[in-house]
């Protein structure tokens, strides 16, 4: 009885492991933080992928693009030049479109309570740096920082798990959306 039971269970797992379809046993493979690992991975990449190019670059935009006119007495949005400005950011290779929506959203939001603010003051939502979600941080931790995610069908609320006793102050908090099979940075959500 026990050569007979001990050959099914060899049968079975030649069967389970020969030429049938190996994908269905790879996608339950998950990380640590009990993502598919592929999307884990993919998750994080995008992420990384981000923050490496706007460490590099896009920190220096706000710069090169003033879309903030603050000539009169009240500042205004230059929608043209926040336009130029948010269309550098396709330039990462980690973001949707549906990223610039929310960006221009959010910057109409925040002209509209520039509307009683003084121009040459320090002015709603330029007070920090958009990205890092904060006025002080280290970069460099952005670039390396494990992620945690809720995957609900074609979108996923990642969080990077920036270190609580780390110059950043902790986790910071992103919708990704993932699009023809990749994942990208859907949107940024400072707390």
């Amino acid at each position: 009885m026990k050569n007979i039971l001990a050959g099914i269970c060899v049968l079975l797992f030649f069967s389970y492991c020969g030429d049938g379809d190996k994908s269905a046993v790879q996608s339950k493979a998950v990380s640590a933080n009990g993502l598919p690992e592929a999307d884990s991975v993919a998750i994080a990449d995008a992420l990384h992928q981000f923050f490496k190019w706007y460490g590099k670059t896009g920190i220096h935009l706000i710069n090169q693009f003033n879309f903030v006119d603050q000539s009169g007495k009240h500042p205004k949005l230059n929608e043209a030049t926040l336009d130029k400005y948010l269309a550098e950011f396709q330039k990462s290779g980690a973001i949707c479109p549906e990223f610039l929506d929310n960006e221009k959203s959010f910057y109409t939001a925040c002209a509209k309570s520039w509307e009683e603010e003084e121009s040459g003051e320090v002015i709603s939502c330029m007070d920090y740096d958009r990205y890092y979600c904060s006025q002080d941080f280290d970069g460099s931790e952005y670039n390396f920082a494990s992620i945690n995610a809720r995957i609900v069908g074609e979108r996923a609320k990642a969080r990077l798990l920036l270190s609580p006793g780390g110059p950043n102050g902790g986790p910071r908090s992103f919708e990704m959306k993932k699009e023809n099979g990749k994942w990208w940075l859907a949107k940024v959500k400072c707390e």
